[in-house]
């Protein structure tokens, strides 16, 4: 009980990081709350056991390093989109739920590099949270689904 009501907590904090990068006008303010974000939900997965969406969150946190520091390239978009499935795909524990980490983390991970504007990277930020959204609730992170 007190791993959901810490995970929760620490969810929360997640969460107002994820509100503020959707509502950053600039790219490189998006990533840099992204990174945040990211960081804090690798904390959280912990406390709700969930090896499958800690890993993609892992993963997405190099990858957002990357791209906030423009270092991200196509191969990399490619490399951690096959990255995700796979170790994904490993720990995952929770049959087709854990799938929806790995359906989220790998749309975004193209969208990081196929999407230039500012509205696009926005509307891959709504459908990669909207996945989130339900995986969340599912797993009782109620924090991160709202």
């Amino acid at each position: 009980m007190w791993d959901l009501l810490i995970g929760n907590g620490i969810s929360l904090i997640a969460s107002i990081f994820l509100a503020i990068s959707s509502c950053a006008r600039e790219r490189k303010n998006i990533y840099l709350f992204q990174i945040l974000e990211t960081g804090t939900y690798c904390v959280s997965s912990v406390f709700f056991k969930s090896w499958s969406g800690l890993s993609t969150l892992i993963l997405s946190l190099i990858r957002n390093i990357l791209v906030y520091t423009k270092h991200f390239r196509e191969w990399h978009a490619y490399l951690f989109s096959v990255l995700v499935v796979a170790v994904g795909l490993m720990v995952n524990n929770r049959g087709f739920l854990g799938l929806l980490p790995l359906i989220a983390t790998v749309e975004l991970t193209l969208a990081n590099y196929y999407a230039r504007r500012v509205v696009f990277i926005k509307a891959s930020l709504w459908i990669n949270t909207v996945i989130w959204m339900i995986y969340s609730y599912l797993i009782f992170d109620f924090a991160a689904g709202v």
